[in-house]
Formats: structure tokens, C-alpha cells, sequence
């Protein structure tokens, strides 16, 4: 008998009881059974159970179940097409439209194509070894050798074929998603820093952030000597990344979300449940060499502060480039009072509460403890002026002072040009 003959009626002759009903639809093992017979469909039927059985435990525990309902079906089918391969019927492999929705699926729920073809090398082991047996058991061991090695080599091309155009339908599937996630991602972070009313955790599911958690926003560019070797646009994302992923590692924060800007600007944001320290990105966290540089916002909470820090952040680059261009670091606390010479009352306002704290309420307490601690200061903090100025006693100044200090958690000598400018913008009509 031919080997070509051998392995057709090797098919048809596979039999198996009668067990557990198709995961297949009809559509599919219908056709099946009118060519081949119904045993050796249930024999296919019953094989595909048991890789099923082998792929399954390598699957994460919480993954199984949604997993096992659609993988019962594709392996099924890929058994059942393989018998119709050593049948003699040719197989063109552009994937059935069944092939195609598990790919898409498996894609979707992120499971790498090495994990796929993880899977598809347990499938062809058990019909490999299955098949072997089969046929062992039909041929004495001087024909054996020659009719096995045609029988593995069937399988060996039906497989390696199948999982090439797996592998490429996988890819694309993933490069579509992957596409799509990040257009909804820029559209997200689009709306957010047009300042309109999101919900937070739909949000945050498209981000894979949590929205309601502290963010710290980064500007990443190139600047010389990359930009002036003229980086590749691949190899500029790739510094980009680089320094990002340096920034991470100081912030303690894991992986930052970004998007791309231009090509050779990142806008990035670090998200955690407490605020995140700007003071630990350090020079010494981007190498000045590959000409990196980061322009870093100051930690702020919820939606609206993912768009205050970004901002922050803006105006910490163009601080940066107009006065610090070589600098590898340009945090926004070093030049809020720069980049206030050309924002709007917004950024003011958020600054007046940056700097002041609570000593920004409203009350009219608090705003005789603005006006005292101001007088104080443009008066070269003196006591006695300041109580001449305010046409109070010298005590009501030092008391007033105590308060105004408590509410601002610090000394009024901290900080004191940027205390006595966002007090000046508190009283100019820039409140919190």
C-alpha cells in the first residue's frame, strides 16, 4: 500500500465510542462526517479533549474558564482539519473565519502569540503521538518506519503551517488593537486637558491608570547633541523611553503612561496613591549625554490634577528652553516664577495655592494674615514698619505672623520671593 494510501485509510479507519458531544458547531463537523465517516470524527472529537486537557494548565487559573469555552472549539476544529489533511484533501492556509475570532480573541484578552504557539506545539504532540500509535498498531515494524516519518512529516508541515498564519494573524490583530487602544488613550488625555468633566474610572480604564491617585506630569525631549546628530525617529523614541524609564525608577512609580507629542517629544505622567516627590528626579537621573531632557510638573491629584501637572509641566520646558536649554532636569517648582510671566490667571491661582496652602482661604482671617504677612515682607521683613504700615501694635504683627506661618507650614524666610509673589497675586484678584 502507498503511503499516500496508508495515511487516507489510516483516517478512516480511527475509531472512537461514542462520548461527549462536539464543541464544533454542526456547520462544522457535519461536512466532516459526510467525507470521513462519523468514528473517526469522534476519535477527533475525543483527542482534542485531551490536548485541551494539556493546554489548559498552562494557562493562568484566572483565565481558564472564559478561555476553555472558545479553545475547546478552535482545537477541535484544527484536529478535525488535520484528518482532512492526511485524508488527501489540500489545505490552503488563510485561517477559517472560526481561526480568525479565537485569534482575535486571545489577542484581545493579551496573550502573547509565544504563549499561542506554546499551545499549538502541546495540540501537535498529542495528535502526533496519537497518530503514531494508530499507526504502529496497524503496521508490522519492517513497513513502519518509512510510513511513520511520511505520517510525521504531514503533521509536521500541517502545524508549523498553521502556526505561521496563527502567528501572522496575531501580530496584526495586536498591532489593530494596540492602534486602537491608543487612539482611545490619546482621546482620553485630549479631553482632560481640555479641562472637560470625564468619568473618572471609564477613564481610567482606557488610561490603565487610577485616575483618582496622585500624578506627577513629564515633558521628555530631545535636545542637543541628539537632536542636532538628527536621531532617527525610532531611535529618538527609544532615548525618550530610556530617560522616562530612569524618571520611573526615581519616582518609585511604575510604568509611566505616555504619548507621543512629535517626533521627538514625549509627554509622560507618573501615577500613585501618595504624592510623588518632583525634588527626586536629579540630573542624575537622565544621562545629559544622549541629549534627554525633562521638564517635570508638580504632584497633583484626580483629573484635574492629571491637567494641572501636565501644564505645570509645559511651562517647567519652555522655562527650560529659554533659560536652562543644556539643563538634563527642569523641575516646575524651580521656575514657577519664570514661566508666570506667561501664563493666564488659571496657572496663577493654582499657584497662589501651591505656594500659600491654607493660608489661600477665603475667610476674611486668613485675609488679614495675607495682608500682614505682606506687609511684613515689603517691608524688608521688619516688625516695626510692617506694624506702622498695618496701624497696629507690634505684637498683633508677631502674633499674625505665627498664624500666617503655622498656615503656611513653613517660616516666612522659606520660600520667600515665591510666598511674597503669590501673595501679591492673591491681592492683584488671582484667589484660590
Amino acid at each position: 500500500m502507498a503511503k499516500a494510501q496508508f495515511l487516507s485509510g489510516l483516517v478512516l479507519g480511527l475509531s472512537a465510542p461514542p462520548g461527549d458531544e462536539p464543541a464544533c458547531d454542526a456547520a462544522v463537523t457535519e461536512p466532516v462526517v459526510a467525507e470521513l465517516g462519523p468514528a473517526p470524527v469522534r476519535w477527533a472529537v475525543a483527542l482534542a479533549r485531551q490536548a485541551m486537557g494539556e493546554v489548559l494548565p498552562n494557562i493562568p487559573e484566572e483565565r481558564r474558564m472564559p478561555l476553555a469555552s472558545r479553545l475547546a472549539p478552535a482545537i477541535e476544529n484544527m484536529v478535525l482539519e488535520l484528518l482532512l489533511t492526511l485524508g488527501g484533501r489540500a489545505r490552503t492556509f488563510s485561517l477559517n473565519a472560526g481561526e480568525v475570532a479565537i485569534t482575535a480573541y486571545l489577542a484581545g484578552e493579551g496573550i502573547s502569540y509565544e504563549r499561542i504557539v506554546e499551545g499549538l506545539r502541546i495540540v501537535r504532540r498529542v495528535c502526533t503521538g496519537a497518530l503514531l500509535d494508530e499507526a504502529e498498531a496497524l503496521l508490522p515494524a519492517s513497513r513502519r518506519a518509512p510510513v511513520t516519518r511520511e505520517l510525521t512529516e504531514v503533521v509536521n508541515a500541517f502545524f508549523d503551517k498553521t502556526t505561521d498564519a496563527i502567528t501572522v494573524e496575531h501580530l496584526g490583530q495586536s498591532r489593530r488593537l494596540l492602534a486602537r487602544r491608543l487612539a482611545d488613550q490619546r482621546g482620553v488625555i485630549r479631553s482632560l486637558l481640555d479641562g472637560e468633566s470625564v468619568d473618572a474610572a471609564a477613564a481610567g480604564r482606557v488610561l490603565e491608570k487610577d485616575l483618582t491617585a496622585h500624578h506627577l506630569g513629564l515633558v521628555a525631549w530631545l535636545g542637543k547633541p541628539a537632536s542636532r546628530a538628527g536621531a532617527r525617529p525610532e531611535d529618538a523614541r527609544h532615548l525618550l523611553e530610556k530617560g522616562l524609564h530612569s524618571a520611573a525608577v526615581a519616582l518609585h512609580a511604575a510604568d509611566l503612561l505616555s504619548v507621543e507629542a512629535d517626533a521627538t517629544t514625549l509627554w509622560a505622567w507618573a501615577t500613585s496613591p501618595r504624592p510623588l516627590d518632583a525634588g527626586a528626579l536629579t540630573m542624575a537621573c537622565v544621562d545629559g549625554a544622549t541629549g534627554v531632557r525633562l521638564a517635570v510638573g508638580r504632584s497633583a491629584r484626580g483629573p484635574a490634577g492629571f491637567r494641572r501637572t501636565h501644564l505645570a509641566a509645559l511651562d517647567a520646558r519652555r522655562a527650560a528652553l529659554r533659560s536652562h536649554p543644556s539643563e538634563p532636569v527642569t523641575r516646575y517648582d524651580e521656575v514657577a516664577l519664570i514661566s508666570l510671566s506667561s501664563t493666564d490667571s488659571e496657572r496663577a491661582a493654582w499657584f497662589v495655592t501651591e505656594e500659600l496652602g491654607a493660608l489661600a482661604a477665603p475667610d476674611r482671617a486668613t485675609a488679614d494674615l495675607r495682608a500682614t504677612l505682606l506687609a511684613y515682607l515689603d517691608r524688608g521683613s521688619s516688625l516695626v514698619r510692617a506694624a506702622e504700615a498695618l496701624h497696629v501694635h507690634r505684637n498683633t504683627v508677631v502674633y499674625r505672623l505665627r498664624r500666617a506661618e503655622e498656615l503656611l507650614g513653613r517660616t516666612a524666610a522659606e520660600r520667600t520671593l515665591e510666598t511674597h509673589l503669590a501673595l501679591r497675586l492673591a491681592v492683584a484678584g488671582h484667589p484660590s
